[in-house]
């Protein structure tokens, strides 16, 4: 990559990750690309330069957020660890993902209503494939007698309801590290799917 292309990548991250910010704090409709330039101390114009419109710039955050947390899949899968220790890994991963990209992922969490039809098909499309992993995680687990007979897809529901949750409560002065809390969670939620053979 040249140094052009370094430059236009990095001016297009600020632009994204301002604006998942300040979609978060005040919404989509409130926050207005006038105040994300100004933020950034780019001109509106430069800001087109790399997005064609409001919405495609919900969408681009939507879309980098979803992007952060299928590349976590991938190292997931990669790592051929047995169903248990790879769902542990997916919370894990999860968990940092949500709290070391906030702004991102409470965006892509609580405005998803707010795409078009076009944004919201790639988007979903991509959230299912993200969910199907986890679900093919614990299937494999309850077809290997590693996990018990459970509803696959209330037990998506339930992990990430969970681990959603954090970023309302945790506070970097707490007792406990995030680390330490991605730990505590992931056994925590995986312990009680574990059946009678595996104990």
């Amino acid at each position: 990559m040249s140094y052009r292309e370094e430059r236009a990548a990095e001016r297009r991250l600020n632009i994204l990750k301002t604006a998942a910010r300040l979609f978060s704090e005040k919404g989509y409709h409130d926050a207005t690309l006038d105040e994300i330039a100004r933020e950034l101390k780019y001109t509106k114009g430069s800001i087109y330069y790399y997005i064609s419109s409001k919405q495609d710039l919900l969408f681009q955050c939507h879309d980098m957020a979803m992007n952060l947390l299928l590349e976590n899949i991938e190292k997931v899968r990669d790592s051929e660890l047995p169903p248990d220790a790879m769902l542990k890994e997916v919370i894990k991963e999860h968990i940092e993902t949500l709290m070391s990209e906030f702004n991102l992922v409470t965006v892509t969490l609580g405005s998803d209503y707010e795409l078009e039809d076009k944004y919201s098909d790639i988007i979903i499309k991509k959230r299912d494939l993200y969910e199907n992993f986890i679900a093919g995680i614990i299937r494999d687990g309850i077809s290997r007698r590693i996990f018990r007979e459970v509803p696959v897809k209330v037990v998506i529901n339930l992990i990430m309801g969970a681990a959603n949750w954090i970023g309302r409560w945790y506070s970097e002065e707490g007792p406990m590290s995030l680390q330490e809390i991605g730990q505590f969670y992931a056994d925590y939620l995986v312990t009680p799917l574990m059946s009678r053979n595996s104990a």
